[in-house]
This record gives C-alpha cells, sequence and structure tokens, in this order.
C-alpha cells in the first residue's frame, strides 16, 4: 500500500489484510517500535523522520526481514509504509523473490496535497509540523512518483482514489485488489 504522507495507508493496509486474512505490516510501525526501543537504530530513525527525511534502505529492509520471513510463512502480507524510494523497491522485491514470495500488487492511494497538509495537521503527531509535512510531500512527489513508475511499468500498480470517507475508501481498495 503506497501514497503520500497522510493518505491512510496504514488504515487501509489494516482493512485490506482484515478482508484478505493474511498480516498487516506497518512500516511506520516498525520505525516506531525501533525508536522506543532507543537502540542506536532508533535513534538514527527518529533524528532521520524528525527532519521529514526517508530512512535508509539499509535499516528499513533491517526491520522488515524478521517480520516478511513470518508473514510469508502465514500465508501472506499487506505492507505498508514501503517502499518510498526507487532503491527500496528494487531491493525489496529482489529480496522477496529470493523468498520466493514476490510483490503480486501494488495499491497507491490517490491523495492531493490539500487534503495530505490538513489531514497531517489535524493527526498531531510530533513529526507533522508545517515545514516537515511539507518537506515530506515534495520527497513523496519525488521519489513515490519514481516507485509508482516502476511498479506500473512491471504491471503491478493499482491507483485507488483515497479521498472519502474510510469505508468508501475502503471499499474502493477490495475492489480493486479483487479486479486485479
Amino acid at each position: 500500500m503506497l501514497g503520500p504522507p497522510g493518505s491512510g495507508k496504514s488504515t487501509h493496509a489494516r482493512l485490506l489484510a482484515e478482508h484478505l486474512t493474511v498480516i498487516h505490516l506497518s512500516v511506520g510501525a516498525a520505525l516506531r517500535d525501533e525508536v522506543a526501543k532507543q537502540s542506536p537504530l532508533g535513534e538514527r530513525i527518529e533524528a532521520t523522520v524528525a527532519a521529514g527525511e526517508l530512512v535508509d534502505t539499509a535499516d528499513v529492509l533491517a526491520i522488515l526481514e524478521t517480520r516478511l520471513v513470518g508473514a510469508t510463512g502465514s500465508g501472506g502480507w499487506v505492507l505498508d509504509g514501503a517502499p518510498r524510494t526507487l532503491t527500496q523497491a528494487e531491493a525489496l522485491d529482489d529480496w522477496l523473490d529470493d523468498l520466493e514470495a514476490p510483490v503480486e500488487c501494488v495499491i497507491a492511494l490517490d491523495v492531493p496535497d490539500s487534503e495530505v497538509r490538513s489531514r497531517l495537521l489535524q493527526r498531531g503527531r510530533a513529526d507533522d509540523k508545517p515545514d516537515v509535512i511539507a518537506h515530506r510531500i515534495q520527497v513523496w512527489q519525488h521519489d513515490g512518483g519514481a516507485v509508482l513508475t516502476w511498479y506500473e511499468t512491471k504491471r503491478r500498480l493499482v491507483r485507488v482514489d483515497g479521498v472519502g470517507d474510510v469505508a468508501d475508501v475502503a471499499r474502493r481498495v477490495i475492489a480493486a485488489v479483487e479486479r486485479f
């Protein structure tokens, strides 16, 4: 599940995972868990996120490794919050191919920047400050756009309108996956 910050990735990934009866893996939650542990990796992640930057590919994959292996062995997963860069997409796809669990479908939640800004300001997390939000949107437009194009060329991308109430967007996501 991909989309700009505040697009509803975690909410809709969780709902889709429940519908499919598979595991929901949130990269954001995993990163926040690592930060809460106050490990050296967590401290590095905290500083990166606070600046509105993207977490290094190796760090993201290190956090996901155990979780994805376990989820793959239990019948599947819906991942949200990764990949965020083309480098992450390529590394993640190679790694998942090695696990014999390739990415089947990528849902992109389309949400306009103005809606993203509004949602993030209402959310009230520590890293949701106007200047950081503006930077995160800019990073998504640059890096996220390349990821979406890459998955589109692989014929794995499905775009879904991410604006509306949660139930309507969830129905659109489920319908898109079922059509895929």
